[in-house]
């Protein structure tokens, strides 16, 4: 069986938490089938009383792309405790294109589709505390006074850089897990697993409270999570790959024109 990887390798700059709170067993609406159908089979590095998730990151394919198998389009989404805000919040998907869209800070997006990148940023959305003469005096970016923002366009960006998309899952190396179940998650199946240790055998990481998972049976694939760990405030912690809408991207032509017309204006100056 074919090992798929727990980590992703899409770069994104800095962005922000968009991300849903949500448990696994709500809004992505698992179909349970019960104790009476225990898992009969495991991906290369799982079974039913472990997960070896060096094992499950071992190859190249990751959670961007063996979900196209699935669904026209996608969303990778994560959520943190509040004020914990560190990482990516969510990640849209076209499973035809490969084209990727992610949330980053004070409502910006940014958009990759192989080496081109877009990015928008609401001029209305900028904090105090970043003042606007930072993009202003940046040559990568341009406003757009019909629209109020700023944007940048490179149609040579290079390749893809890590990012922490894939590494909202490290949280779970740390604990011990037990597969309870074989049900689906959107159509897709996967294995259960439940804590059978709350107590991390990292000294750095804070025992939990409670946690689960859902692991692709064939792929490996980690399509969701929900856990709370035993900390100031029992933070709790979510994850989820689910079908989603591809947003409206209508604002690219726009970056590609605005940067177009800004190249033109300072080439002829």
């Amino acid at each position: 069986m074919k090992r798929r990887a727990l980590l992703s390798t899409l770069g994104v700059g800095v962005s922000s938490l968009a991300g849903c709170t949500d448990s696994i067993y709500s809004a992505d609406g698992p179909t349970t089938s019960g104790q009476s159908n225990p898992p009969q089979q495991y991906p290369d590095g799982a079974g039913p009383d472990s997960i070896n998730f060096s094992t499950l990151s071992s190859d190249d394919n990751t959670v961007l792309h063996t979900p196209r198998d699935h669904w026209d389009s996608y969303a990778i989404i994560y959520s943190e405790p509040p004020g914990r805000r560190r990482v990516e919040g969510n990640y849209y998907i076209n499973s035809s294109t490969g084209e990727v869209i992610s949330d980053l800070w004070y409502g910006a997006k940014d958009y990759r589709n192989g080496d081109t990148y877009a990015y928008v940023q609401p001029a209305k959305q900028i904090p105090e505390h970043q003042p606007r003469e930072e993009l202003e005096s940046d040559p990568q970016f341009t406003y757009d006074n019909a629209t109020d923002a700023y944007y940048r366009y490179d149609r040579h960006y290079g390749q893809i850089a890590p990012t922490n998309i894939g590494r909202h899952t490290d949280i779970l190396d740390s604990y011990d897990w037990e597969a309870t179940d074989t049900t689906t998650h959107h159509g897709v199946p996967v294995i259960t697993y439940q804590l059978s240790d709350t107590e991390p055998d990292n000294s750095r990481v804070a025992p939990a409270v409670t946690g689960s998972l859902s692991l692709g049976v064939e792929d490996g694939i980690i399509y969701a999570f929900d856990i709370t760990l035993d900390a100031e405030g029992e933070p709790r912690y979510t994850y989820t790959v689910r079908p989603a809408a591809f947003p409206d991207h209508g604002w690219v032509e726009t970056a590609r024109t605005v940067a177009a017309a800004s190249k033109s204006a300072n080439s002829s100056t």
